[in-house]
């Protein structure tokens, strides 16, 4: 029997060592991770659309993720801690990146929703092509021909010449000597 006790009360430690079903208080609750990885990512999207010079990230950076911590009730040494937590328990981590990519897809199909509707209504309010328009099916709509505006020919001068001519080119000479006059 006291070589039962002994064991129990060997292992006990190891036991409430363990820390089952939970993460450390230290770290941001999984839900919690998503969102902020959302809004994460969306700030490195709108960053990476900004010409890259060497102090783009701190000039506009900094300032955007300040204001995602700052929403999510956090700190950027909370967020480093508990990304270093998840990344030490993949299957965690995994089960996060799985619903940041569906958040994600669902903001990017919200908005080409709103796009497509947007150019549905512009296309609503401009007027109807004119007959005239050229048919991909070989030819212009009701018989109507198109009407070409008559061409103008415009000849680039130089130097009172037409550059077609031979003599458009000012002939080059030394310092201190007068040209040829033709």
């Amino acid at each position: 029997m006291r070589k039962y006790i002994t064991l129990f009360f060997s292992v006990l430690p190891f036991l409430l060592a363990c820390n089952h079903g939970g993460v450390p208080n230290d770290v941001l609750p999984p839900d919690q991770m998503t969102s902020l990885l959302t809004d994460v990512h969306l700030v490195d999207g709108r960053l990476s659309s900004l010409q890259q010079l060497p102090d783009t990230l701190y000039k506009y950076g900094t300032a955007r993720y300040l204001a995602v911590f700052s929403k999510h009730h956090t700190d950027s040494a909370e967020f480093r801690r508990s990304y270093l937590y998840y990344c030490a328990n993949p299957d965690e981590l995994i089960d996060i990146n799985v619903k940041v990519l569906a958040d994600l897809q669902i903001k990017t199909d919200s908005l080409n929703k709103l796009v497509a509707k947007q150019r549905t209504s512009v296309r609503r309010a401009t007027p109807a092509a004119p007959a005239s328009t050229f048919h991909p099916s070989g030819g212009y709509g009701a018989g109507v021909q198109p009407q070409i505006a008559p061409a103008t020919h415009v000849v680039p001068v130089k130097s009172g010449r037409p550059l077609g001519s031979m003599h458009h080119f000012q002939p080059k000479t030394k310092p201190g000597t007068q040209p040829a006059v033709q």
